[in-house]
């Protein structure tokens, strides 16, 4: 029933209107007060007011002006009851509708009926427009958090993220979390409002674990808990104020939170409006968008803790074994002087039987030696901490030695030792005595496991890229691929290698079996240390063999040119700065081929100096579209370094002749540091040429 307000002093319109009224569900309320008849409208007590233009107690115009805004905002409609020949153009405006005197009773109750009916069309329109609103909100907040809970995988974000959530989705008064990380680790969230009372605070401890209870019935709770086991952690917003016990008597919605199959917290809210249909959606669409992100984060937690454990297993491993190897190594060396000494009779005479012992021994004791060397070199490489003393060499050197090297022991075994070199083989950026290191273990292999009057050959030879059988290449990850490349193969007719073992060959610890291989024994390091030695080059190695049918290990280097074994010495020098938590700079300077007076040139003569170079300073001269350039690599340099160099750039760049009063040198340059510019070689390669770039750029 609809409320109408009548402003009249006229008795016989009261009785006109109030007889109107009894054919409708409406009620009539009469004032002439202004104070009330304005209260009446801003708290929206009344549905229509109509006026009396005649009122003789109050001014119809100044009152119709003091209520439109408001009655324009609360949707009230206002009738004006007017002379027929009135000249109030103002009233007639501000009014919805009118009535002109006498007052036809058929006309004013449409009048009314029809501004109700309006009235309530708009407020339904109002009402749906509000709820689309909200449910337009709701929906972009839970895509937001959606978005949000996607890019964590740090669980207690992922809470703050769905609590955020639904704090600006459902305005809600306070909100707990029960959280269980572990059986030890149990937390209550509590956001609220405003400050919440001690006696409030534990009668939540005890809803939460009464709730949790509840979830599993009569099945086996997770977790048995106790209200001294809960941490609590409380965000306040407000703490003036403070809620207490009555707050739970606030509307409230509850829902477990659950990783997959397993239970890891509830979620509960309260809030002093009751919750709608749409708002209970939103929080279980919440509460569940969470479980997901929450599975991820568990599973990247038990991945990175895992991973953790090996490394540390792994650091460990190394370090027994380095410990170990040097702990041995020791006492074998004097073991092996002892032995010489006997052996030579410095210690007294030798006999025939003796003789054949202490030979024995002093061969057990090589072997041994032998494995501690490998033991000691796998720790090396794993750990990074291997040497290589990289120089541009014919491969053919090393490997003619390692040939020569194995030539009489091969003839023991009346076995053929074939060297077929490439004799204009090309140059490559080569550590001689880890190749040489890498061609006895293939040669020694090829030896152990070739029968008697079996043929070994060695064979070097210059291919490129595409001759590279990439299906073959075992365990390359993500390789990198240059033009050119020397292969290096050690084919024999010796006992081959089984299909299902070709992949186990440069395994750990790893030996084929077979008799033969029992017969000679050995660590099954051998071919691993070649493997990470020959990756060491930036080169591959692989195997290919049939059983009975002898067996080809081949490894290919690349020949690099000048500029790409920088990058690589980039590339490792920025690990090491990554890993040490150092910085590096690069400077990169170019300049036109054909310029008169160089200043790379000047640079390369000495004639003039922007940097103080170390041991650890690397250089590169290369050209490149027609263009000189020059990269210097300084590890361990800082910001300050980079300003110094920059500084002495310019210095030189601007030191103007007395008699030319022109620039001497005519040059680009760009430095950039790891991390802050670039997080890689590659990438600070790049950072520096778009540097020049855009450097060419600012002169067009």
């Amino acid at each position: 029933m609809s409320k109408i307000l009548l402003v009249s002093d006229n008795e016989t319109q009261k009785d006109l209107i109030s007889k109107a009224l009894t054919k409708s569900p409406n009620a009539l309320i009469c004032s002439l007060d202004e104070t009330a008849i304005i209260n009446y409208v801003e708290k929206r007590q009344v549905a229509m007011v109509i006026i009396d233009e005649e009122v003789e107690s109050l001014d119809a115009i100044i009152l119709v002006k003091k209520l439109h805004s408001t009655a324009i905002k609360e949707n009230i409609a206002i009738a004006a009851i007017v002379k027929n020949d009135t000249e109030n153009t103002d009233l007639l405006k501000l009014a919805n509708v009118y009535v002109t005197k006498p007052i036809n009773e058929k006309i004013l109750t449409s009048c009314i009926t029809g501004s109700l009916k309006l009235k309530k069309a708009i407020d339904t329109l109002s009402l749906n427009n509000s709820e689309l609103a909200k449910s337009l909100y709701q929906l972009d907040v839970l895509y937001n958090t959606s978005t949000q809970l996607a890019g964590s995988l740090d669980k207690q974000k992922l809470i703050d993220i769905m609590i955020d959530g639904l704090e600006k989705s459902l305005s809600f008064s306070l909100s707990y979390v029960l959280v269980f990380n572990d059986e030890h680790n149990i937390e209550l969230i509590i956001n609220s409002l405003y400050g919440i009372s001690p006696r409030l605070e534990h009668s939540l401890k005890l809803r939460a674990i009464l709730s949790y209870k509840a979830l599993f019935d009569k099945k086996r709770i997770p977790y048995d808990i106790n209200v001294n086991e809960i941490k609590v952690i409380k965000n306040i917003k407000h703490p003036i104020e403070e809620y207490d016990l009555n707050i739970l008597k606030f509307d409230n919605l509850f829902a477990p939170i659950n990783i997959g199959e397993k239970f890891f917290g509830l979620i509960e809210v309260f809030r002093e409006n009751d919750f709608t249909q749409e708002d209970t959606t939103c929080f279980q669409t919440l509460a569940r968008q969470v479980s997901l992100p929450l599975e991820n984060a568990a599973l990247y937690e038990e991945i990175k803790n895992t991973n953790t454990k090996l490394e540390k297993l792994e650091r460990l491993k190394s370090e027994f074994i380095s410990i170990v190897s040097h702990e041995l190594r020791t006492p074998l060396t004097a073991i092996k002087n002892s032995l010489e000494i006997c052996l030579s009779g410095k210690a007294g005479e030798v006999n025939a039987i003796t003789d054949k012992f202490l030979n024995m021994a002093k061969r057990n004791v090589t072997r041994l030696s032998g494995i501690i060397n490998d033991l000691l070199d796998l720790s090396k490489v794993e750990a990074g901490k291997m040497d290589f003393k990289f120089e541009k060499t014919n491969i053919n050197i090393p490997v003619e030695f390692i040939k020569n090297t194995f030539e009489n022991v091969a003839k023991e075994k009346n076995i053929e030792l074939i060297l077929e070199k490439e004799n204009d083989i090309s140059l490559a950026y080569i550590d001689t005595q880890r190749i040489e290191q890498v061609m006895s273990n293939l040669v020694s292999n090829a030896i152990k496991f070739t029968n008697e009057n079996g043929k070994i050959k060695i064979k070097t030879e210059n291919i490129r890229e595409n001759d590279l059988d990439k299906s073959i290449l075992l365990g390359a990850q993500n390789p990198v691929f240059y033009e050119n490349y020397i292969k290096v193969s050690v084919s024999d007719s010796g006992i081959g290698i089984a299909p299902e073992d070709l992949k186990k060959v440069f395994d750990q610890f790893q030996q084929i079996e077979n008799s033969l291989n029992r017969k000679n024994g050995g660590t099954g390091l051998g071919l691993p240390i070649a493997k990470q030695l020959i990756e060491a080059h930036k080169g591959f190695i692989w195997v290919e063999s049939e059983l009975d049918r002898g067996t080809t290990f081949s490894f290919a280097i690349p020949v690099m040119s000048e500029k790409e074994k920088f990058i690589t010495d980039l590339e490792k020098e920025t690990l090491k700065a990554k890993t040490c938590s150092q910085s590096l700079l690069l400077v990169l300077i170019e300049e036109k081929k054909e310029e008169q007076n160089s200043f790379i040139d000047a640079i390369k003569q000495e004639k003039i100096s922007i940097i103080r170079k170390t041991s650890n300073t690397k250089e590169v001269y290369y050209l490149e579209e027609n263009k000189n350039y020059l990269a210097i690599m300084l590890p361990e340099a800082d910001k300050f370094a980079q300003s110094f160099i920059e500084k002495k750039i310019e210095s030189i760049l601007h030191n103007e002749s007395e008699e030319t009063q022109s620039e001497k040198y005519a040059i680009l340059y760009s430095t950039v540091l790891f991390p802050d510019n670039a997080q890689d070689a590659t990438e600070l390669m790049e950072k520096a040429k778009d540097l020049l770039k855009n450097k060419v750029e600012a002169l067009l």
